[in-house]
């Protein structure tokens, strides 16, 4: 469960763990155009920052070389006062979210969060201590996260909280179907989807994926209590 809101180079070569992903270039611009114009964009003088860097991880890979650094990473740059979005262990917070995004660039949370922090009101791009360096848009995080793995519906249900909260509710929509085509049981999906479709009074589609998400054991009242209000429960 996401906390915080209810409302989700072609064939690459990882040099660390050996595994060439079967990407192709069409395949990456197609991931490129997915990404919504409403989120933060760069620049128009600004290079390219979307690029994988050379190392990096698919965060759900367990095997042994990529869970040793899943702990060393984690256990240093994403502290419980990271992920309660207090302080970094070692730099600023958002610094600390971007380490770990370019080692896991599908980790569910800190992507939300990296959203979450560039969404904040005043928020500058530009580095403290090197006002000509950025951090990587909203954007591009999300592109890498999909370029990694584009079949996670973890990352699709991210976007689509963001871009739900956002109001873009058609690319949020097709989000969090997304998410569900990879995992028709995904019960966080199916409450959110829900409550999208309750802000659009689409209540007999809300209440569908209100049944789901409870018969699936979801433990939040709150889509429950709004059909309720609005007589469709």
């Amino acid at each position: 469960m996401i906390k915080g809101l209810r409302i989700a180079d072609a064939t690459c070569l990882n040099r660390r763990t050996g595994i060439r992903r079967p990407l192709t270039c069409a395949a990456l611009l197609m991931l490129a155009s997915t990404v919504s114009p409403n989120l933060l964009a760069a620049t128009a003088s600004e290079p390219n920052q979307c690029l994988l860097q050379p190392h990096y991880y698919d965060y759900r890979d367990n095997s042994p070389r990529t869970l040793n650094w899943k702990k060393k990473v984690l256990g240093a740059h994403f502290t419980k006062s990271v992920q309660r979005g207090r302080a970094g262990n070692g730099g600023s917070l958002i610094g600390e979210l971007e380490y770990v995004l370019k080692q896991f660039p599908n980790h569910p949370k800190a992507l939300f969060m990296m959203a979450n922090e560039q969404q904040k009101p005043g928020f500058k791009r530009s580095k403290p201590m090197r006002v000509d360096y950025y951090y990587d848009t909203v954007d591009c995080f999300f592109q890498r996260a999909l370029t990694v793995a584009p079949d996670d519906p973890a990352v699709y249900l991210v976007r689509a909280i963001v871009l739900h909260r956002a109001k873009n509710y058609t690319a949020a929509e097709q989000d969090y179907l997304k998410a569900l085509s990879f995992n028709p049981d995904h019960t966080e999906a199916h409450y959110n989807l829900g409550l999208l479709y309750l802000d659009k009074k689409l209540f007999d589609k809300a209440k569908e994926h209100a049944d789901r998400a409870y018969e699936l054991g979801y433990p939040l009242n709150g889509l429950r209590r709004k059909l309720a209000a609005a007589g469709r429960y």
